[in-house]
């Protein structure tokens, strides 16, 4: 499969620096820089120190510890799913702009309000009649504290204290309510084992309750193109792969943009010149881009989306009952 990265020099060089990055030899000249960034942060928080709002409403914080996405999106929407089942009007709280493509997924599923102050965004989801707010990528947030912090943890990604891409101590796991493994296909049964293991001692306690990867939805699949070039914004591109092989896809080419990144009439022109230059029957995107696609592609070569759903291997109860446990209780009995 040929690797290819889309955007300008810039985006492209940062695609080539983020895959750099998972060599060893990076670990040397990017973890004292990230250990910087650390001391930075604390340095701000204590000069400029924000107390906690405190809020009416239970908050439920969806985040992670690494850099990059986790699986936050689809966690954000089953949540909000569960909550709307049991009578309550979730709204979730996201640090991006308006026209993101995660915020209009989210919109499906509930209410969303934008910006990097959530607190003003907490209060108009209250004015508006929210009863729970859930804090997308809240971990680090520091002004709302959430009555539960959910964690969740790639199983793809390095654990060990060195990992350049963590965005504070492995430590601060101790601060979680519940830790969730992530994309648990894409690894043995032995390496997910031990990553619970390390996990639950890092937090201290046996924290990780839950473990869920991505499941292609079969819908149309049938009739799809099998020969394909990916395209993505996401992350871990590799596991839109590996995912997309699952649904049964060849994937030739895979060309991976910055995460969130707007594409344009230009990016549109040149990903269609590669999948005719490897002869790709069509062009394969996440749910999420295919958002951002809509309005630049003006090919007759079919744009198909790769949907999915949570596929939960254990803990999904497990992590529900820890949320229902932080909710008001309604009619004498728990939500």
């Amino acid at each position: 499969m040929q690797l290819l990265f889309g955007g300008n020099w810039l985006h492209r060089f940062e695609g080539r620096l983020r895959l750099w990055a998972t060599k060893p030899l990076s670990v040397w000249l990017l973890t004292p820089l990230r250990t910087l960034a650390w001391g930075g942060v604390h340095l701000h928080r204590h000069l400029r120190p924000q107390p906690p709002a405190p809020l009416p409403v239970p908050i439920i914080s969806i985040g992670n510890l690494v850099l990059g996405g986790t699986g936050k999106t689809p966690l954000t929407q089953w949540l909000c799913e569960r909550l709307k089942a049991i009578g309550e009007r979730p709204a979730i709280l996201s640090p991006l702009p308006k026209d993101a493509d995660e915020v209009q997924e989210h919109h499906l599923f509930a209410p969303v309000y934008s910006g990097r102050d959530r607190v003003a965004s907490a209060l108009q989801a209250l004015a508006d009649g929210a009863t729970v707010l859930v804090l997308d990528d809240g971990f680090q947030y520091r002004r709302l504290y959430g009555d539960v912090d959910i964690v969740l943890w790639d199983a793809t990604n390095w654990l060990h204290p060195a990992n350049p891409f963590l965005r504070e101590p492995l430590t601060a796991l101790r601060r979680a309510t519940a830790i969730v493994l992530s994309r648990l296909d894409a690894v043995t049964r032995k390496v997910a084992e031990n990553l619970r293991d390390e996990l639950n001692r890092w937090s201290g306690t046996e924290k990780v309750v839950a473990a869920f990867s991505y499941e292609p939805l079969p819908v149309a699949m049938k009739e799809a193109p099998k020969q394909v070039i990916a395209v993505t914004s996401v992350a871990n591109p590799l596991y839109f792969v590996h995912t997309a092989k699952k649904a049964g896809f060849e994937v030739l080419t895979l060309i991976c943009f910055p995460d969130h990144y707007p594409f344009t009439l230009s990016d549109a022109a040149w990903v269609i010149q590669q999948a005719k230059r490897v002869g790709a029957q069509a062009v394969l995107v996440t749910k999420k881009d295919a958002v951002k696609w809509r309005d630049v592609w003006q090919s007759k070569l079919p744009l198909v989306t790769l949907t999915i759903q949570l596929h939960w291997w254990w803990g999904e109860e497990r992590l529900w009952e820890i949320v229902a446990s932080r909710l008001p209780r309604k009619g004498g009995a728990l939500a």
